[in-house]
């Protein structure tokens, strides 16, 4: 009788704090004057999701990467002239982190929370973006720099406690690869619309598919290639997926070739070097892959072999690499005259308009220079420091992961070596999308480390 009283005062303590949240949001509304069929859809909707999926919250991070393919489509009105554009990415991943701080609250758990010091430099990145705000220039550019920080936070901090088994990983794994294959299909499809046409590299900045540029594109393709080709290996021969995997790998390599974007080639072809060197028994399988794709390359897009051939030849005299001198050349006039403080998350885009004399601008192609512009110096040195905690995470599983677990691991470093050359000549970290997927694959390596014993062979 006792054990039933105590479930059931247990079971009224969890409801009155339900209801109390309730009640608050609401008061919140209200107050603040925010009360809207949107705000009021999206609390009912937030309860719902709690009630009903609050075990299975991980399954929205592992949605949300896929999920990026599919571009901004949500419209939020936030006053007469701004209309807030939010995809169903990021929809999930406030979701997931309500329900998971909801969970926590309810159920006495705050203490279970995981934290580490990579976490704690994102926040303090976080925070000093957030005091930026008193020397921005440009509101509507900070909210989208701000939005970067925001989710790459939440993105580390939910992958880091929630995709923390081998069941998870491997969904996230497999979700990956779900990515690659809507990407590539979206580029092919484009690359149709467009006949054939060689604008599809020459103007690969300025053509877009729902995620955006088709360069972004090419840089997450690019990012978690070398994870899908060591997950691939990882399988046994046995497992029905792995065909479906090494399809998906090779798309994802025919899709960026087109894009002939020569940072994105270069990074992709170091980082599958780097598992050559690694994977000694799998080095015949490179070489008869390389040679077929080269061959099919060749054969049947003769024109774009053609064309990556003479945009590598002319790398130091084309008009692309000559506006990326011009840029970084204006990015450091940006960073002498805001040397400590740096313009704020999102402003450089309106310094650039305007000392470049443009209608629009890009972010700068290079995440060292685009953190010293943002945040001054202290981004910068923030950056520096995370870098450094990430090869140390990765240093430190060298001697704790073994068998065909090394595959994985194998993955994962081809992937950050990739990232981080890639970084130094494309907008890569800073751009939304991308930042999401890398924070995720940080987070997931970082649990490589604790679960290794549970992330076994095989499947």
């Amino acid at each position: 009788m006792s054990s039933n009283k105590e479930n059931l005062n247990e079971a009224k303590q969890k409801f009155i704090k339900l209801l109390a949240l309730v009640v608050l949001l609401f008061l919140f509304l209200i107050i603040f004057n925010l009360a809207s069929l949107y705000t009021i859809f999206a609390i009912i909707f937030l309860f719902i999701s709690y009630l009903l999926l609050r075990n299975y919250i991980w399954l929205f991070l592992i949605l949300a990467l896929p999920a990026l393919a599919f571009g901004q489509f949500i419209n939020i009105p936030l006053t007469v002239n701004w209309v807030y554009e939010a995809s169903l990415t990021e929809v999930l991943i406030i979701t997931a982190t309500l329900i998971f701080f909801i969970d926590k609250f309810i159920n006495s758990k705050i203490g279970g929370i995981k934290i580490n010091s990579l976490l704690f430099l994102l926040f303090i990145y976080f925070l000093l973006s957030i005091i930026s705000f008193f020397h921005i220039i440009d509101f509507r550019l900070y909210i989208f720099g701000l939005k970067l920080i925001a989710f790459s936070f939440l993105v580390y901090f939910l992958t880091l406690n929630l995709i923390d088994n081998k069941n998870k990983i491997k969904v996230f794994l497999y979700s990956l690869a779900a990515t690659v294959l809507i990407l590539a299909s979206q580029l092919f499809i484009k690359f149709y619309q467009m006949g054939w046409s060689t604008k599809f590299f020459f103007e690969r900045n300025f053509i877009t598919i729902p995620l955006g540029p088709i360069a972004t594109a090419a840089a997450i393709l690019v990012l978690i290639l070398p994870i899908i080709l060591s997950f691939y290996f990882y399988l046994d021969n046995a497992n029905k997926a792995k065909p479906f995997l090494f399809f998906i790998f090779l798309i994802g390599c025919l899709a960026l070739f087109l894009t002939l974007g020569k940072a994105a080639i270069f990074s992709l072809a170091l980082g599958l070097f780097y598992l050559f060197i690694k994977l000694k028994n799998k080095r015949v399988i490179f070489i008869l892959a390389l040679m077929a794709f080269m061959i099919l390359s060749f054969i049947f897009f003769n024109s774009f072999f053609t064309g990556l051939c003479e945009r590598l030849s002319n790398t130091f005299i084309d008009t692309n690499s000559k506006f990326r001198i011009l840029e970084y050349q204006t990015g450091w006039k940006l960073i002498s005259d805001n040397f400590w403080l740096g313009v704020g998350p999102g402003q450089q885009l309106y310094y650039f308009k305007k000392m470049l004399n443009f209608e629009t601008a890009q972010l700068i192609n290079n995440f060292f220079l685009q953190s010293w512009i943002d945040l001054g110096l202290t981004g910068l040195a923030l950056i520096f420091f995370m870098l450094i905690k990430i090869i140390k995470q990765v240093v430190g599983l060298a001697g704790k992961i073994s068998g065909n677990n090394l595959y994985i691991y194998y993955g994962f470093i081809a992937a950050l070596l990739v990232s981080l050359v890639n970084g130094l000549a494309e907008v890569t970290f800073f751009a939304l999308s991308y930042g999401i997927i890398f924070w995720a694959i940080i987070g997931v390596l970082h649990n490589l480390d604790k679960y290794e014993k549970i992330i076994s062979h095989n499947n």
